[in-house]
């Protein structure tokens, strides 16, 4: 290209980068997030000695290292990242990094540096709004391990009362520190951790991180090593460092926009944690690795409402980094582990770590009539013309065949929807049709990928799994610079009728095969699929049965357009109803969105709350959904 073109492209395709250290003259290299098909990185390079001004490197995320003899070495993210929103493309700020080295001898083993500063939370789920002063703080660059978690056992962490240092409350009762003892037992009746066994972690988890402890059990081996846990400030700055995104959601390495992948970068979405060590390149500013994702994590403060952990977790969405949950002290789960910090010598104040007081309102609703119901519903009123579908790809599993399938949808655009059949079970097979959670919704994750997550279990027990991908998602995703109309709007309301009507165009498909039994179809909404949910399943007669997880209404809704209100549409529903929540949901609260929406159903329903977070165990959503449908379609046929 000429030389007018290149400079026309310049601040698009490539950054510069300043990196200044105290005491200068350390050494830069730089590891670019650049994986090849093997999942192999290029090595890291080296950029040149501080203080390094302008440098001109190629725009992208880097996993950025300072090395100094004499001092700790450190390493962090750093992103150029374009960013989005609304309708413009922005070009980041240079990239600059300012750090202080520290001492060798003087870093805690297995921590990294953070700067103090005043701190006030960014992330979307933020339970205050509170500004705090920090000092210099160290954090854990890794969640505690089991290997580290088990010399805490070794030593006699359970039976030194020095260690338990905060008071015993269960259930609005003290305890003494002998009762409070009973509580923690493994599986063998020993102390320890609820999920180990004979005070032992599973075989070959050594480095994994420890999980299933109680607040009180991680505040305990805090003071065992000298440390405590981090405020939720010291968690977030560590994290993120204040930065917050456009359209995308901002993570310990940069932003994350629809379509974008978390490999190799955090642990969401799986079946269990990870080494404490892995996903190097999802690592924090600062250097703390799985700061999102693999373990939520305990944080010091308390709530109103209980304990705080942060974080995300495996099996979660990603979203769920930036949402703050809380527990009672005496909970524990697979999910939730714990990294610790330390004060730097001479700091002052508490850190942000006083009790947060959460207020919450219930807000009552209003049922909508049936006369109001029925003008809403010829919003809806759609022509049954040709569907013309075709079958353009196939995938075949031991368990299942899966197809791809086209067909004509609203605005006469193609829709696109996948149909999972279960080998091995006679036809016509029963369906459950699915409206995807968040991670979907916004394009974070694809519709085939979020079914096989959730259903997989579902599918493998005889029933069909049936999902359509509506404007937004991954394979449909809106053109860039796109800008949602405000709920109140009647554009709004034509977004929702069109993603309904290419739903219900689903359905109409789903009547034409003689391997589906159409009298025989569940409709399923996980958290924000809950949303379109409460809506199709009162508009449409067709299903058999329906089922609600982490699901609610907020008080905000009550604002939208009518014809596209769920809260409106929600009474209006006949099918058999099962809602099911936990009872700690830190996206979608029991009390103000949970319950109010319960109230607004009609019977039949039914709502069984169970004790965990967003997401439920595996076990209690496959038990809970295969004994339901079996209840509402009928029990599964076998040969």
């Amino acid at each position: 290209p000429d030389e007018a073109t290149i400079t026309r492209l310049m601040p698009t395709i490539s950054d510069t980068l300043t990196v200044t250290t105290e005491p200068t003259g350390a050494e830069v290299y730089l590891k670019r997030f650049s994986p090849d098909d093997s999942g192999q990185f290029p090595p890291r390079q080296s950029v040149g000695t501080t203080p390094i001004n302008n440098l001109r490197i190629a725009r992208g995320q880097y996993v950025l290292y300072i090395e100094k003899d004499g001092y700790a070495k450190t390493e962090g993210t750093v992103s150029g990242t374009i960013r989005r929103s609304g309708s413009f493309t922005i070009i980041p700020p240079p990239i600059r990094v300012e750090q202080k080295l520290i001492a060798a001898d003087k870093l805690p083993e297995r921590m990294a540096f953070v700067p103090g500063s005043e701190y006030r939370l960014v992330g979307w789920a933020r339970p205050t709004e509170t500004r705090v002063r920090l000092d210099d703080y160290y954090i854990d660059k890794y969640e505690v391990s089991n290997q580290e978690y088990k010399e805490f056992i070794n030593t006699g962490g359970y039976l030194k009362k020095q260690y338990w240092q905060h008071p015993f409350v269960k259930e609005g009762k003290t305890l003494l520190w002998e009762e409070a003892m009973k509580e923690f037992k493994d599986h063998t009746g020993l102390q320890g951790p609820r999920g180990w066994s004979n005070q032992n972690f599973p075989e070959g988890k050594a480095e994994y991180p420890v999980t299933d402890i109680t607040w009180y059990e991680a505040a305990a081996y805090a003071a065992f090593r000298g440390k405590q846990l981090p405020t939720i400030f010291q968690w977030e700055k560590a994290a993120r460092n204040g930065n917050v995104g456009a359209l995308g959601n901002n993570m310990p390495w940069g932003l994350f926009y629809p379509g974008d992948a978390l490999d190799y970068r955090a642990n969401f979405n799986n079946n269990g944690t990870l080494p404490v060590s892995s996903s190097e390149f999802g690592m924090s500013p600062f250097g703390g690795y799985n700061m999102a994702g693999n373990a939520s994590e305990w944080c010091f403060n308390e709530t109103s409402q209980g304990f705080v952990a942060t974080g995300g977790a495996w099996g979660d969405p990603s979203y769920t980094f930036a949402q703050y949950g809380t527990f009672p002290g005496f909970y524990s789960s697979n999910k939730i582990g714990f990294r610790l910090s330390l004060n730097s010598a001479g700091a002052t104040g508490d850190q942000g770590a006083a009790r947060i007081e959460i207020k919450q309102e219930i807000p009552v609703y209003a049922v909508s009539s049936e006369a109001s119901f029925n003008i809403w519903l010829n919003s809806y009123h759609y022509d049954k013309t040709p569907l013309d579908p075709q079958i353009v790809e196939v995938q075949e599993t031991p368990e299942w065949r899966r197809e791809k399938i086209t067909f004509n949808g609203a605005d006469g655009e193609r829709a696109i929807a996948y149909l999972y059949l279960p080998k091995n079970f006679p036809r016509p097979l029963q369906v459950i049709h699915i409206a995807p959670a968040g991670d979907v919704e916004s394009g974070r994750r694809s519709l085939s990928a979020s079914m096989e997550d959730r259903l997989a279990p579902i599918i493998k027990s005889g029933r069909a799994a049936f999902g359509v991908v509506v404007k937004g998602y991954m394979e449909r995703l809106r053109p860039e610079g796109y800008v949602a109309p405000e709920a109140t709007t009647v554009e709004y309301r034509e977004q929702i009728v069109n993603r309904i009507t290419d739903v219900r165009r689903g359905l109409d498909y789903l009547e034409t095969r003689t391997d589906i039994d159409a009298s025989r179809i569940a409709f399923f909404g996980p958290s924000a699929g809950s949303a379109i949910g409460l809506i199709l399943a009162a508009v449409d007669n067709r299903y058999a049965s329906v089922l609600l997880q982490g699901a609610g209404v907020e008080k905000s809704e009550a604002q939208y357009i009518a014809e596209a209100n769920p809260i409106n549409f929600a009474p209006h529903i006949r099918a058999p109803k099962l809602m099911t929540h936990g009872r700690y949901d830190e996206n979608i609260s029991l009390k103000t969105r949970a319950e109010p929406l319960y109230k607004l159903l009609r019977e039949p329903k039914r709502l069984v709350i169970y004790e965990g977070s967003h997401i439920p165990p595996i076990e209690f959503f496959v038990t809970k959904t295969n004994s339901w449908l079996d209840e509402t379609l009928g029990p599964i046929k076998r040969e």
